[in-house]
């Protein structure tokens, strides 16, 4: 009788076992920490200018956030998973038919109306949140970056990008550093001239450098690589620091000098937005390439890299019809992109405008564009992550943390309520999945918080400047270029985040120091 009792407990103590082992094996194991932290957010109390809608949205965003970092779940899943849940959850800012604009989960309530009468919010709360779910495939920033992903196709395709890259690689290439500033010079070059960071750096920076890394016959689908992921990251972060030196780098640029002048009745222009960048950014495009080398430890064998080149130049032969074709497509593209002013078109049609032409002169075909995985893929978790950023400002959340934070320096000196902005600021990018909707959500209420707390104008002007596109070294959702490099799969997501950081440490280290001292030169504090 005991021995069966105990012969008993012990098979239930071995199922139990199989069971959280089984538990601990499974995929979903991975992402409990993102559920916990999604949970524990959404139910916390409801501080002052927030919802229960609202704290639900930060939830599952914070859910998220966690999930890129731990769970074993591709980024589309986990923004599926999230889309779904704030869907069947109504935890969107709906629209009725008349107009109005509410929580979802209130659609079909009733409220009294002006008129002295009981009128009901004409709005479907499941249907109408899958609405908003779906409104970033609409987006324009999505279209760019999917657009921008089958012109690198067609660099790819038709060895074009080759041919550059083994230019480039033959007069830089002399090491991996070289590669790197041969890349950052690119950028630097074109940044004043393209208002568009990802037109700039997707549509052509990007496919030069995945030209560049097949030339040194690294396999494009072969997971993380030392040497790739030191390219892109290296090519990720020029794209975001040369944004950040004119004024015309990037499209919200614009946007923080208008603020500046609204807010604080002060001129920013052309001048003095590159005098006041120039010292810190030049200094970081200097450092961080040999910085992220330290890094990513890339290693590449430069004798049988000069070898290959030389192989390759031959192999390559004379320049190709598609080659002439896509060479005047870009010409045009570039043409359009840096004239968007004086042509009215939005560099969005003018990269969807270039796949069409090269679909209709037949340099791409429609089997290639429907196998680019890489282009749907990307497309789906930035429009997600789109949707997501709108929405946080929509409800609320993005307001509540600007409002939160005047409140809490008033008693601190002018000085420091500058410099824990700008940090604020900065590391609020970890929000949005678009630099331009960042600057559209924050520059105003930061520029506010700092006129009442005394911040001298231009210091405080030229920090939300950089830090605008420098911080979109955080995450790898971070905007459209930043997008398309960390897709290439040479830097696992956990890591792409740790290197965000590291770099977010030196790009605030140059910034609050050398920065500092340059802007004390030109009187500005």
């Amino acid at each position: 009788m005991i021995h069966r009792m105990a012969t008993n407990i012990h098979r239930r103590v071995g199922g139990w076992k199989s069971w959280v082992q089984l538990v601990r094996d499974s995929r979903f194991a991975s992402a409990l920490p993102a559920i916990i932290i999604a949970f524990a957010v959404a139910h916390l109390p409801v501080p002052d200018g927030l919802t229960p809608t609202s704290m639900r949205l930060l939830g599952v965003f914070a859910g998220v956030v966690m999930g890129l970092l731990t769970a074993d779940y591709d980024m589309s899943i986990v923004l599926a998973v999230a889309l779904l849940v704030l869907t069947l959850t109504s935890s969107f800012m709906c629209t009725t038919t008349d107009g109005h604009h509410i929580e979802c989960d209130r659609c079909r309530s009733v409220y009294h109306g002006k008129s002295g009468h009981w009128h009901e919010y004409q709005c479907d709360p499941i249907g109408g949140s899958f609405d908003v779910a779906i409104s970033g495939f609409s987006n324009k920033v999505a279209w760019l970056v999917f657009s921008a992903f089958h012109i690198g196709k067609a660099v790819e395709k038709t060895g074009f990008g080759r041919r550059v890259s083994l230019a480039l690689v033959t007069s830089m290439g002399r090491s991996t550093l070289g590669i790197g500033y041969a890349v950052c010079l690119a950028e630097l070059v074109l940044a004043p001239f393209i208002p568009s960071n990802t037109a700039r750096g997707g549509g052509i920076v990007y496919p030069i450098v995945e030209s560049v890394i097949a030339s040194l016959g690294i396999d494009t689908d072969g997971g993380e690589n030392p040497t790739g992921g030191f390219l892109v990251m290296v090519a990720s972060t020029a794209n975001l620091l040369s944004s950040s030196l004119f004024i015309t780098g990037m499209a919200g640029n614009p946007i923080v000098a208008s603020k500046a002048t609204s807010i604080f009745g002060i001129e920013f222009g052309f001048s003095d937005w590159v005098v006041g960048a120039s010292v810190p950014t030049l200094l970081l495009l200097c450092i961080l390439p040999p910085a992220l080398r330290l890094f990513l430890r890339p290693r590449v064998n430069y004798t049988q890299l000069s070898r290959e080149i030389r192989r390759q130049h031959l192999e390559m032969g004379q320049v190709s019809s598609n080659e002439l074709k896509l060479c005047g497509t870009l010409l045009t593209c570039l043409v359009l992109w840096v004239g968007s002013p004086y042509f009215g078109i939005d560099a969005t049609v003018v990269a969807y405008m270039a796949i069409v032409v090269l679909t209709l002169l037949d340099v791409l075909t429609w089997d290639d564009i429907v196998k680019n995985y890489k282009a749907w893929d990307t497309f789906f978790w930035l429009a997600s992550f789109i949707t997501l950023a709108e929405q946080l400002s929509a409800l609320g959340v993005t307001d509540w943390i600007g409002n939160s934070l005047s409140q809490s320096l008033h008693e601190s000196s002018p000085l420091v309520c500058t410099l824990t902005l700008a940090l604020a600021y900065f590391f609020s990018m970890y929000l949005f999945s678009s630099i331009s909707s960042h600057v559209v959500a924050f520059a105003g209420p930061f520029f506010a918080a700092g006129n009442i707390l005394g911040c001298p104008p231009k210091l405080l002007t030229i920090l939300i400047a950089l830090f605008s596109s420098m911080a979109g070294v955080l995450t790898p959702f971070s905007t459209g270029s930043v997008a398309i490099y960390a897709s290439c799969g040479y830097i696992s997501q956990p890591r792409w985040f740790l290197l965000g950081l590291l770099s977010a440490v030196v790009i605030i280290g140059i910034t609050f120091s050398v920065g500092m001292l340059w802007w004390k030169i030109l009187g500005w504090y």
